[in-house]
């Protein structure tokens, strides 16, 4: 993992991302996993394919959502039966939801986007909002709980 970040670079990268054929829960996980060096996987992004429009169309969690999700689980999930880290990955993914439902009125995908014409611009313009909210969050959480240094241009 690294010691600093750049946000406006993540912001730019995620909306890059966004813009030119990845899915909200795509763009969210390439970049944060690309800026932090994760380590996930390259797979990882097809696993998060059917995430957006609320995991498949299905009225659920925004896919941004879903995607820092999987980002703070790599962090501070578990992979040991029974070991009590995942009660510090679920405060944090809470405050992830908490950090988008304050800042666009849910973190539910068909809410978020139920004022929208899904295929006109100002959607996606709205969506790469969330992203940015989605990417701004696990930041803030990063640099509180692990250090890692927030800079902008």
């Amino acid at each position: 993992m690294v010691s600093e970040v750049n946000m406006t670079k993540m912001l730019e990268d995620a909306t890059e991302n966004f813009t030119t054929g990845f899915m909200c829960s795509e763009s969210v996980l390439e970049v944060l996993n690309r800026h932090y060096e994760l380590g996930i996987g390259e797979e990882a992004i097809a696993l998060s394919t059917g995430f957006p429009y609320g995991f498949g169309d299905g009225g659920n969690v925004c896919g941004a959502v879903a995607g820092a999700t999987m980002c703070l689980g790599k962090v501070f999930g578990r992979t040991v039966k029974g070991d009590p880290a995942f009660k510090k990955c679920i405060e944090l993914v809470r405050e992830l939801n908490e950090d988008v439902a304050a800042a666009h009125g849910s973190s539910l995908c068909p809410v978020l986007i139920e004022n929208y014409d899904f295929y006109e611009p100002d959607r996606k313009t709205h969506c790469t909002g969330i992203v940015h909210t989605c990417v701004k969050s696990f930041a803030k959480i990063m640099e509180r709980e692990c250090g890692v240094r927030v800079i902008s241009d």
